[in-house]
């Protein structure tokens, strides 16, 4: 008897043939086990008779089906594992896909194919989200809102069996040069109009998903418009929001999701928000609080890839509903937005409801496949063969198909091979009381369980260690977020799955790096001055200072080292001591040197003082006769005995205040007689 057990992967049905030795890869292969051998080709079979040829070696057990049995193999002893293809049994009446279930066995190199029958329903759940450009010029679309919920339900009775409605509003980002920021405009931007308006915002959820159509009306109601300055709103902003909030606005899943969108501009796109000193890009979730957009003002708009992303994941068809000549714009939008419509309102939105409805009706048409999570080894090739004969990829699909008639879609599977060891390719371990466990149904990263990096528990993958995220796909390890400074996500965020999340929503960049918003550099390491007091903080301190403070710990601890050493301490107070008295001794120095000068001075003036004050009547006198001489009258005046005198040039260089006095008495006198 055979040792090997062989594992069922699937297999195609082939006829018995016989092969010659040239073309028989079985017989070539020396494959020595059931495993290795079907693996070879899907032609092949392990004969596993005990008394099989013989003394024969173990590879002269693979071979043809065909060729086993004509060697004398029993073929209740042949393992040829037979493709198979299982499809459910129900057959509901409104049954969208047929099959509902498929199971296939493969064998490695082996290959299947089956027909996909999908049918529109005639009656979808609905949910329809009115998402309202609620600017000045908007005001007499919204007054038509007043009648819309409760005719548009009359007419999608006919064709959902359940209808909600729901409502939200915008404008654009509340800074300048988007609105006005005057003092007299900021809460009423209408004034041009004469009308009282509500104050600009981003985007406010007004009414979540409801079949109490009376709430719609009186949402509507109250509604009040609002009003900006430039061209663009912010609607791209908002239908990012109405897409990834699916609590707040209430999507179901079982639902058609439906985005209105009305408007009569266009919107603002990525980078525009620079221009009001919004740098930080948009980074794809929910930001509502109280129903309020609350990153308006801090955050760019979404590009049209990243909003594409999140409609497709949130399964979200956008119907534009545009007034005007801005109709075109959002046409040739709609190849960008996978899943879109573009209808033009009429004046004041006379034809809203029937453009729902024809909106709606195109968006059900429209049938389509892909493949998600493909594992490893296995490859999908599907056509569609559309009611009018054509045939597209399974991603085109077909357009235009009525709820009666159906899309086929062929399926074709090829595995190329066999990826798992042992000699079973068995999913997992089933268990639990009633066999409700298994260790296999868990999310799969690149067709991989757990990405390899973890096993599955309940449903959930238990990563090991170094490892984290719903697939184990991400490394634990924050090295790919650690800046050239040592801090993780420069001080600014979290490292998640090896990228940095910037927490301050000033940041951005790879590694929050950029913030030209924040304050200066002490106000930024301000957190981290504890870290230089690591002997008076806790455990859990100084772990918080190993990951964003580890710069500033490397250079703190540096410098203690240096001036802990006693020596480097007293050479330090040597050399200060030294350059102190050799201050001290040149002040001295310096304070001789001016004495000595200024006794010199003061010695030479005191001689001629005694010569120039016997002289001084002569002067006056000599003054008078030359005055005399020129025939001008002398002006004489008395002077006091301590004034009959000339100038004091002691004073010449010497600036005191009495020195000051006796040269302006010298120059008034000489200046009496000229």
């Amino acid at each position: 008897m055979a040792e090997d057990i062989c594992s069922t992967c699937l297999i195609t049905t082939r006829s018995l043939t016989t092969v010659t030795n040239m073309e028989n890869k079985c017989a070539t292969s020396n494959a020595g086990t059931c495993t290795k051998c079907l693996a070879v080709d899907p032609e092949c079979g392990w004969c596993t008779q005990e008394d099989f040829m013989g003394e024969a070696t173990q590879s002269r057990r693979c071979d043809t089906v065909f060729n086993l049995i004509k060697k004398g193999c029993q073929s209740d002893f042949i393992e040829n594992p037979m493709n198979s293809i299982t499809t459910s049994s129900d057959h509901e009446a409104n049954m969208q896909v047929t099959p509902g279930k498929v199971s296939i066995h493969l064998r490695p190199g082996g290959k299947t194919s089956f027909m996909l029958k999908i049918r529109p329903l005639e009656k979808y759940p609905v949910d329809l989200y009115y998402l309202v450009d609620v600017s000045a010029s908007m005001h007499n679309n919204i007054e038509k809102l007043n009648s819309v919920g409760f005719d548009l339900s009359k007419k999608m009775a006919n064709i959902s069996l359940d209808f909600r409605l729901g409502f939200g509003s915008y404008v654009d980002k509340t800074v300048s040069p988007y609105i006005s920021t005057h003092p007299g405009r900021i809460h009423n931007q209408c004034s041009d109009y004469n009308l009282d308006c509500m104050p600009p915002h981003g985007y406010i959820h007004v009414l979540s998903l409801t079949d109490n159509i009376a709430d719609f009306k009186n949402a509507v109601n109250k509604q009040k418009i609002s009003g900006n300055i430039d061209t663009p709103e912010g609607g791209f902003d908002a239908m990012l929001q109405a897409a990834v909030c699916q609590s707040h606005i209430g999507w179901r899943k079982e639902a058609k999701r439906l985005l209105l969108v009305m408007t009569d501009q266009t919107s603002h796109l990525a980078l525009d928000s620079k221009l009001g000193g919004i740098v930080i890009p948009n980074d794809g979730n929910c930001h509502l609080k109280d129903n309020i957009y609350i990153k308006a003002t801090s955050m760019e708009h979404p590009s049209l890839g990243q909003l594409s992303e999140k409609l497709i994941d949130n399964n979200i068809n956008v119907i534009f509903a545009v007034q005007g000549h801005q109709f075109d714009w959002y046409k040739d939008l709609l190849p960008l937005l996978p899943g879109t419509v573009a209808k033009q309102i009429e004046s004041q939105a006379a034809n809203l409801n029937d453009l729902v409805i024809e909106a709606y009706r195109k968006l059900i048409s429209e049938v389509k496949i892909q493949v998600d999570n493909q594992l490893k080894d296995l490859y999908f090739n599907i056509t569609a063969i559309c009611p009018d004969g054509s045939r597209n990829t399974g991603m085109e699909g077909c357009k235009n198909v009525r709820y009666d008639e159906e899309v086929l879609f062929n399926v074709s599977i090829a595995m190329k091979g066999c990826t798992t060891t042992g000699g079973q390719n068995k999913l997992g371990k089933v268990y639990g009381k009633y066999c409700e466990m298994d260790n296999f149904s868990c999310p799969y990263h690149h067709g991989i369980l757990c990405a390899g990096n973890g096993e599955c528990e309940a449903g959930k993958c238990k990563c090991f260690n170094g490892w984290e995220g719903e697939h184990c796909q991400c490394s634990s390890s924050a090295k790919h977020c650690i800046n050239s400074k040592g801090q993780i996500c420069s001080g600014r965020g979290h490292c998640v799955c090896g990228k940095c999340e910037c927490t301050d929503p000033r940041s951005f960049g790879r590694l929050c790096e950029y913030c030209p918003n924040c304050n200066n550099a002490c106000d930024e390491n301000w957190s981290c001055v504890h870290c230089h007091h690591s002997n008076n903080v806790s455990q859990i301190i100084l772990d918080q200072c190993k990951t964003s403070c580890t710069y500033m710990m490397q250079y703190s601890d540096k410098t203690s080292e240096c001036f802990s050493d006693p020596n480097y301490f007293r050479i330090f107070i040597i050399i200060l001591i030294v350059t102190f008295l050799i201050g001290l001794l040149n002040v001295l120095i310096i304070r001789q040197i001016i004495l000595q000068w200024n006794n010199n001075k003061i010695k030479s003036p005191a001689d001629y003082r005694v010569s120039s004050t016997k002289k001084m009547p002569m002067t006056r006198k000599s003054l008078a006769v030359q005055a005399l001489q020129r025939g001008r009258k002398p002006k004489l005046q008395s002077l006091k005995p301590e004034d009959e005198r000339g100038p004091d040039f002691n004073c010449f260089f010497d600036n005191s205040d009495i020195c000051s006095k006796e040269k302006n008495l010298g120059n008034a006198v000489l200046l009496l007689w000229v």
